[in-house]
């Protein structure tokens, strides 16, 4: 892999595929890591500006910065998409939906994305999952840290401050920014602070101990309809916490043990032009705690993962039936990284249990080939599912009717793959990929005017995704990148409306 390393960064060490550190070159499903560098120099401010630059990944955004963005991968639908900080899913109960517009960039050290189900290792992800990984504390110095700030046109500020040492046996990184802007377009503006701490303890070197803080809070303008005179605004205050314990049992064994915690409000207010009146809308609260196991076992050839995860949640807003629904959750999962000379095979295997809508078993399989020290084939087949949002089973109010009988939507996924240097100073990566949907969710029209969700569709999203890069030459590189999707209803056999046919990455 000598040629490969010159596009890989360090070790090319990820930890999503199998919530392991393993090669990225024996990883079978498709995959794109964006690293704090690349971020840097695409000047992003928030998740959804590196998202654009993602083959495979599209971007539905309402406006400028720390705007409401829809994320869509290889053509699914936003609450399909998965997003994780920390080991902490960022999705909302009420709607799963993945607020890539509201999380901050300059404390990530890596973003890890897998286009396609990962529900064999983290459950509910039909359509992928984007996995953030923040900073770790600079353990070179007591104390460090910089400052930075960038003004554009509209009242449009990023401003970052961030700090990072270690005394002794405790390392520490803090972050805190704010991000204001008038927006794009008339009543789009944002403006919104953040801070994110961790803490890392190391009494021996066979155990340390992580505590992860995170509180995001901002107000948001969604814009005006001139002809109703009505303009929307909201507000939102996001905040998580984990504490994990990391301890080495033996040269080939440890474990992890983690807590987790998180709650998200979101209120939103309609306001009359030309009057001073403004009328209180929806208002949406999700709180939820959790725990997690992870023993990883490491015999010759062998990396075995066993894991168990459990999560109480409940949602509180007028949409549901009775003001408050619970979303509780548990599940056990094993996996393994089968390595004998050039190849790798990934076996995996999850069970869900959720108290709303059922079980769901998670089988999947995966091999990578090296035949070449410069290039690397993968072959990856899986079943995922997308647990249905509470909104979805209990959503009762003016417009809708709840359907407690709601099962899991399901897919089969299937991916083939190459990546190579063949071609000197140039990385090559292609892949298809096909994704079988069955009990997709849709509304279903009721007499009385109002509508329920069902499960009632089938989905086949098939097609190509193509990226090259080349070697840096004076610090520059050039990039292209193309995905085909191929969307069809399956019982009709029509195109799935709203679904990018042909996307582009070229700079």
């Amino acid at each position: 892999m000598s040629t490969l390393k010159m596009f890989y960064d360090e070790d090319d060490i990820v930890v999503t595929p199998t919530r392991y550190p393993k090669s990225i070159s024996r990883v079978a499903e498709n995959m794109t890591v964006i690293t704090a560098d690349e971020i840097k120099a695409i000047n992003a401010h928030t998740l959804a500006d590196v998202l654009y630059y993602v083959p495979g990944v599209q971007i539905d955004i309402a406006g400028g910065p720390g705007s409401v963005a829809n994320t869509f991968i290889q053509g699914s639908t936003t609450r399909h998409v998965l997003l994780m900080i920390d080991g902490v899913a960022q999705n909302n109960l009420t709607e799963s939906f993945p607020d890539v517009g509201a999380v901050p960039v300059q404390m990530i050290e890596r973003i890890e994305i897998i286009k396609g189900p990962a529900s064999s290792t983290w459950g509910s992800s039909l359509g992928g999952v984007i996995n953030i990984i923040t900073k770790s504390p600079d353990e070179t110095s007591k104390f460090g840290g910089m400052v930075s700030a960038s003004i554009g046109e509209r009242n449009t500020g990023d401003y970052r401050g961030e700090v990072s040492g270690k005394v002794k046996d405790v390392s520490y990184y803090i972050y805190s920014g704010g991000l204001l802007s008038n927006g794009l377009l008339p009543h789009n503006g944002f403006h919104g602070g953040n801070l994110y701490t961790k803490i890392c303890y190391v009494p021996t070197d066979r155990a340390d101990l992580n505590f992860t803080l995170n509180y995001n809070d901002a107000s948001r303008q969604f814009g005006e309809e001139p002809l109703l005179g009505v303009s929307v605004d909201g507000n939102y205050q996001y905040f998580f916490a984990t504490l994990a314990l990391n301890y080495v049992l033996s040269s080939n064994l440890s474990m992890d043990l983690s807590l987790r915690s998180s709650w998200r409000n979101n209120d939103f207010y309609y306001n009359i032009s030309d009057t001073d009146f403004t009328l209180s809308g929806l208002k949406v609260n999700d709180q939820s705690y959790g725990a997690g196991a992870k023993l990883l076992w490491t015999p010759r050839h062998h990396e075995l993962l066993f894991g168990v995860d459990v999560d109480f949640g409940h949602a509180k807003s007028l949409s549901l039936k009775d003001g408050k629904q619970r979303m509780d959750k548990w599940a056990v999962f094993l996996n393994d990284t089968i390595s004998i000379d050039k190849v790798s095979i990934t076996p995996g295997l999850r069970y869900d249990h959720t108290s709303a809508n059922g079980d769901f078993w998670s089988p999947s399989l995966g091999i990578t080939v090296a035949p070449m020290k410069d290039t690397v084939f993968r072959g990856y087949v899986a079943r995922g599912f997308g647990a249905p949002p509470l909104f979805y089973t209990f959503g009762d109010g003016f417009y809708s009717v709840a359907n407690q009988d709601l099962k899991m939507e399901s897919v089969w996924s299937y991916s083939l793959g190459v990546e190579t240097t063949l071609f000197r100073y140039v990385w090559l990566k292609t892949t298809i990929f096909r994704h079988d949907i069955s009990r997709l969710l849709g509304d279903v029209p009721l007499p009385d005017g109002r509508y329920t969700v069902i499960n009632q569709g089938k989905q086949r999203r098939q097609g190509l995704e193509v990226e090259l890069k080349t070697m840096p030459v004076y610090n520059t590189s050039l990039i292209f990148g193309y995905c085909f999707v191929d969307a069809k209803d399956r019982l009709s056999g029509e195109a799935i409306p709203l679904v990018a046919r042909n996307s582009y990455d070229v700079g």
